[in-house]
């Protein structure tokens, strides 16, 4: 158990008394280093291949359907197999398909389709990546370090995001489109070196010994018998239809809205990261922190009004700030649900709990069609302010509906 005693900067740093959580926050570092490099720069790929703000909708539809195909299986998969070298083989798939992206850029032979099918399969990939992370976090931290060890991870990915987003336009700025594919493909790569590194992580899971299918039918269970995991869930949900769907818009808004260019998608993408950052290092510090429900609904209610104001600001710098504001709510709201999932289950369960995670990020295919038709139809700060509007009156009505969600 970690000393209450200890101050902000003491809870921050417990987890990196481990050495394998100091690779473990490496790895989680260069790989999100390589996600958002594939997040940003396919993004801009599709906008320059159709000009449409519909296609990009398309686009994170694609990106996000997998996971309503293959969430729970990622987590009922999860707690059957050795999670480490899941995720080296998921890393593996990640820079191949990097790479393969880079070449059909550089040939001149890409097409619309070549993206989305290479998007969709790696959406395959994700699906895995995702509850086996945040679950061999919690395997090296432990339970009571959950809230620091996944913290940590969310500072490390927002960290890295600051610098990622500006590097990917640099590089399509000054390099050419497939540039960033092919760094990312070098990333990844890196990634497999630094997970390879970690050893002695004990794991106890009675899921172990069941079969793939039986672990998926109990999941089903979790989300029938756990009222607190189905609130957290259609939480998550909701969150990822009207809030994470944002990112599907800011193509057009540093092109066309904010006239800014490549470069300028750039830093909306690093102020969002540097906003995420922050986030986590805030949440760090508290450590064990009794009110985390408080805490889940109001970044909630904070992505909301941000995503409002950043849709609405009529010079770029202002659009920063609030992006930056956005940037917090999302980290913040992204590593509560995680932890809470986490912590609201048995300990063998941890695995399927992120697969439940990872089914209901699935719903912003929802969001992404829908948010792009509007934009497409009425322009993109009228679809994001709707949007922004949407999740204020959400979290309204669960604060009134739910409140068990205040008390966890």
């Amino acid at each position: 158990m970690m000393d209450k005693n200890k101050g902000p900067l003491g809870h921050i740093f417990t987890p990196f008394k481990n050495r394998s959580f100091s690779l473990m926050f490496l790895t989680t570092v260069s790989a999100s280093f390589g996600d958002i490099l594939m997040d940003v720069s396919a993004g801009w790929l599709v906008l320059d291949l159709t000009d449409s703000p519909l296609s990009l909708g398309l686009f994170f539809a694609v990106r996000s359907s997998p996971n309503l195909l293959f969430g729970m299986i990622g987590g009922a998969v999860t707690d059957k197999v050795d999670r480490k070298r899941l995720l080296m083989t998921c890393y593996g798939l990640y820079s191949a398909m990097g790479f393969m992206i880079g070449y059909l850029v550089m040939t001149g032979t890409v097409q619309l389709w070549h993206a989305l099918a290479l998007i969709f399969i790696r959406g395959i990939v994700r699906t895995f990546v995702g509850p086996a992370r945040q679950s061999f976090i919690v395997d090296i931290v432990g339970r009571e370090n959950a809230m620091n060890g996944i913290s940590l991870s969310a500072v490390g990915t927002r960290g890295v995001g600051i610098f990622a987003g500006a590097t990917a336009g640099l590089l399509i700025e000054l390099l050419g489109k497939e540039w960033p594919f092919f760094v990312l493909s070098g990333v990844y790569i890196t990634s497999i070196g630094l997970i390879g590194l970690i050893r002695g992580v004990e794991v106890k899971r009675v899921a172990q010994e069941h079969s793939i299918w039986r672990n998926l039918m109990e999941g089903v269970q979790i989300v029938r018998q756990n009222r607190i995991v189905l609130a957290l869930m259609v939480m998550a949900g909701t969150c990822e239809m009207f809030g994470f769907s944002f990112a599907v818009l800011v193509p057009v808004f540093a092109r066309d809205v904010l006239e800014v260019g490549a470069v300028g998608m750039g830093m909306i993408n690093a102020f969002r990261s540097g906003g995420g950052l922050l986030a986590g290092l805030a949440l760090a510090s508290l450590g064990d922190y009794k009110h985390k429900g408080r805490l889940i609904m109001g970044s909630f209610l904070m992505f909301g009004v941000g995503l409002i104001l950043y849709a609405n600001s009529p010079v770029y710098v202002l659009a920063l700030f609030f992006i930056g504001t956005v940037g917090i709510s999302a980290a913040a709201h992204d590593a509560l649900s995680q932890i809470l999932l986490q912590l609201n289950v048995e300990e063998d369960q941890r695995g399927r709990a992120m697969g439940i995670w990872q089914l209901s990020i699935g719903f912003g295919v929802i969001g992404s069609m829908t948010l792009g038709t509007l934009a497409e139809v009425y322009g993109a700060p009228f679809a994001q302010s709707v949007f922004g509007g949407i999740m204020v009156a959400i979290v309204a009505l669960l604060y009134v509906t739910v409140p068990k969600l205040r008390e966890l």
